[in-house]
């Protein structure tokens, strides 16, 4: 198994053949525990403000953790957007495979949004393309835009939570392709998990046809489901509890 293991004014990224064995690093964007379970060729990536799990076959991260405080969010409207390769992983889309991306609805999205890291001098990481990923135009202005939100407005009265999020690919035939070079399938839903402190938590799946006036509270999911369809173990120390006060933070009664 080769390591690298590179320190960058206290920012650690380390590229992994074996994704388990990041369990013996206690990485603090992670509730109790990374996730297991992606492909072992996989590249763990850890940022000062988020990791995540690079899969080169899909071009997507498997799974993206981070932890948003009351502290971290700012305002992001002068901040740039700008797609930036990443150093560490040279086999992902590309700024141009985003350029057409709109005629079949979709547009480049971050996982980590910018605005939750707005406050943190670390911002412009959520910016490189192994956080971005092809998601709708009806979803990101919908129930995705409306989740973060109402994330945010929670962390204004808890402090702070964690989120652990990544895309779907179910079996279908229609699924939706981003028009590259060479024609590349876009995940088909994504999963979102809150926890927040005390254990409890909140779980989503949020579909890329979903409109865009749906309510992220008509996608609600359970932990055990969004496991099923990824193959992931999203809490492999410590399973949160599903918490009614999570749900009723985040706008759903």
């Amino acid at each position: 198994m080769r390591i690298v293991l590179k320190i960058y004014f206290a920012v650690l990224i380390l590229t992994l053949n074996n994704i388990a064995y990041a369990q013996a690093y206690k990485i603090g964007h992670c509730y109790n525990g990374c996730p297991e379970g992606a492909d072992d060729s996989n590249h763990l990536i850890v940022r000062p403000i988020y990791a995540l799990s690079y899969n080169t076959t899909t071009k997507s991260a498997d799974w993206v953790a981070y932890k948003v405080s009351g502290t971290s969010i700012g305002i992001a409207s002068s901040l740039s957007r700008d797609a930036v390769q990443d150093n560490y992983v040279k086999d992902t889309l590309t700024a141009k495979d985003f350029l057409d991306s709109e005629r079949v609805d979709l547009i480049r999205s971050q996982y980590v949004s910018l605005i939750d890291f707005a406050g943190t001098p670390f911002w412009s990481d959520v910016n490189y393309l192994t956080n971005n990923v092809a998601r709708t135009l009806s979803l990101s202005q919908g129930a995705w835009y409306g989740l973060d939100w109402s994330i945010r407005n929670l962390v204004n009265r808890q402090d702070e939570v964690y989120v652990v999020t990544g895309p779907i690919f179910d079996i279908e035939e229609n699924s939706l392709v981003l028009p590259t070079d060479t024609p590349h399938r876009v995940p088909d839903r994504f999963f979102k998990v809150i926890v927040n402190n005390l254990g409890h938590s909140a779980a989503f799946i949020l579909a890329q046809s979903a409109a865009v006036h749906v309510h992220h509270c008509e996608m609600i999911a359970t932990i055990d489901e969004i496991e099923g369809l990824t193959g992931l173990d999203l809490f492999p120390s410590l399973n949160p509890k599903s918490g009614d006060s999570v749900y009723l933070g985040l706008g759903c009664l």
